[in-house]
Formats: structure tokens, sequence, C-alpha cells
């Protein structure tokens, strides 16, 4: 990995989520599908334009891949619409964390006490309870649209026997 880094904007709760996760700065691990995605959009540093600096703690600093086709000390660049396909790819990744962590605790509770679920897997993940409510609404958001769509997610398997087995 090199050390050369870019800088994204990301919601504060991703942004935390991120950090805790993967470091800060962020280091993706080795062929990831978000190191693809970097190194498509990596171009080499328009002539003219100023260095990118984070000079607040809005901007989350993210590493750079190796590529031998791209080295980073010439292809350093990003542009605003290749910044947006990355945070697109780390709004998937953490939509399938949140989902597939908190599905089964939400879905085994009946309904009872998911808020108190989002809260503790929100600080089991370094967001700060602040964004709790936003996190939970994001999960209530998925589960809400495949109701929607027919599939219902919520749990009905029924608890087999000893004696309905197969074998």
């Amino acid at each position: 990995m090199s050390q050369f880094c870019i800088y994204i904007k990301l919601k504060p709760y991703l942004r935390e989520w991120l950090i805790n996760s993967l470091g800060h700065p962020v280091r993706f691990p080795d062929h990831s599908n978000e190191n693809a995605v970097i190194r498509t959009f990596l171009q080499r540093w328009p002539a003219g334009r100023p260095v990118e600096v984070n000079y607040d703690n809005d901007y989350t600093a993210i590493y750079i891949p190796d590529s031998k086709a791209k080295p980073a000390e010439y292809y350093n660049y990003i542009s605003n619409s290749g910044k947006k396909a990355i945070v697109g790819v780390i709004e998937d990744l953490f939509l399938q964390n949140l989902w597939s962590e908190l599905a089964q605790l939400t879905l085994s509770s009946n309904g009872k006490g998911v808020n108190s679920h989002i809260a503790a897997w929100c600080e089991m993940h370094g967001i700060s309870l602040d964004s709790a409510e936003t996190v939970r609404q994001r999960y209530f958001r998925i589960r809400k649209a495949y109701t929607e769509k027919g599939i219902d997610l919520r749990n009905f398997s029924r608890k087999k026997k000893d004696n309905d087995c197969d074998f």
C-alpha cells in the first residue's frame, strides 16, 4: 500500500464506522472491490491543480492501493465523479455489514428492543449515539423496501422437533 492518500467527504456515521473498521487513514484489504474502484478512477494529477490537504476533519483519508499499471507517485488524483463512486461502494459495504449483523438480532427479537440492538451495534462499530437514529432509519428503510416488494424478511421459521428430521 502506498503512502499517498485521497480525501473523501463522508456522512459522519459512515466516517466513524469506516475508521473504526479499517483504521485511519483507511486501508482497504488487498484485492477488495473498493481498491478496484479506486484504481479504476485514478488519474495523473492535473497540471496547475493545488494539492489536496485535509485541513479539517470533515474528510476521510484513504490510502491509494499499489498498482503496477498506475503507481501512486504519478496517479494520485480522483475527480469528483470518481469520489462519488468510491462513496457508493463504501455505502454498499456499510449496508451489507449493517444488514448481516443486525438482521438476525432484530428478527429474533420480534420487534422488541430493536432500538437497543441498533444502539449497541453502533457502539460496537465506533458510531456515536448521535448517529444511531440515522442508522436505525437506514435499517428500517431496507426492511420496508423488501416488504413492499413482497419479500418478508421477518423470522417465521418454526422450530423442528427431534422426530421431524429426515435422516
